[in-house]
């Protein structure tokens, strides 16, 4: 053969040999990389190989929880009702209105002292006051936060409107009002269960299975009671309540602004 035809082929399997290797790294590389973080796929695509892994593992049932609230207090029935939630280790949440005497002071203190959540209702509670304008509502919610601080060291950031977002009296006002205070950082909840103990006619029993009923029909609950001097019915069925609800594997819990609002809220028209 001859010695320029070998060099040459020896250069040519030199070459051939050196961009096979380099793809052959190339490759590799690629592939790991893309295993590891498909930087080259949109979101979508991503998400989707998420979802396929997932159903390797098997999902964790979704925990039933109940939010337990109560409106319109302190009244002479909730030292009672905290010593019923005490018996059976549940805090709830408490949204309270404007009572200044001792016994609704010491009451008001005794929610939190006792680890329950405590939130504005209003300070009033006059309908057509607090909801005539923006800032009327503005200034008796200011009032009631400045009683539960002032009473409990609580700076609370949640709260229940006053016949819950939507209602007769605010159609007005409303979304103006809730957007001012979402504004301003503040997390409102009306509710998914109805007991009602505030309807005409109610008894201990309709309570009960008002309760019941709709909890069954939620994984999450968030439950509107009533806490005043008329609400005996109510006091009276707390216990049977937690009782058929703990043995279904419900679990209580209080709001806090963590607690997404979104399942619990009224659709504001408009």
């Amino acid at each position: 053969m001859n010695p320029d035809n070998e060099a040459g082929e020896r250069a040519s399997l030199l070459i051939k040999t050196t961009i096979l290797t380099i793809v052959f790294s190339f490759t590799h590389c690629y592939k790991t990389e893309t295993k590891r973080t498909m930087p080259g796929l949109p979101p979508k695509h991503n998400n989707e190989l998420s979802a396929v892994n997932k159903k390797s593992t098997p999902k964790k049932k979704k925990q039933k929880t109940i939010y337990l609230t109560f409106d319109d207090g302190p009244s002479r029935l909730t030292m009672p009702l905290l010593d019923v939630l005490d018996q059976y280790h549940i805090k709830a949440t408490f949204f309270i209105v404007g009572k200044t005497d001792a016994g609704s002071l010491k009451a008001m203190k005794a929610i939190v002292d006792r680890g329950h959540a405590i939130g504005v209702h209003s300070y009033t509670h006059q309908y057509q006051q607090i909801y005539a304008t923006p800032a009327a509502f503005l200034y008796d919610f200011a009032r009631m936060h400045d009683l539960i601080l002032n009473t409990t060291g609580v700076d609370t950031s949640i709260y229940r409107y006053a016949g819950g977002s939507v209602n007769d009296y605010n159609r007005a006002t409303a979304k103006a009002i809730i957007g001012e205070m979402n504004r301003r950082g503040y997390v409102y909840y009306d509710w998914n269960v109805s007991s009602g103990d505030a309807d005409y006619g109610t008894t201990a029993q309709s309570i009960y299975n008002a309760t019941i009923a709709q909890v069954h029909s939620h994984t999450h609950s968030l439950v509107l009671f009533h806490d005043t001097k008329f609400k005996g019915n109510t006091l009276s069925q707390i216990p049977r309540i937690i009782d058929t609800l703990q043995k279904e594997g419900y679990r209580f819990e209080i709001l806090d602004p963590s607690v997404d609002n979104q399942p619990y809220i009224f659709r504001v028209p408009g």
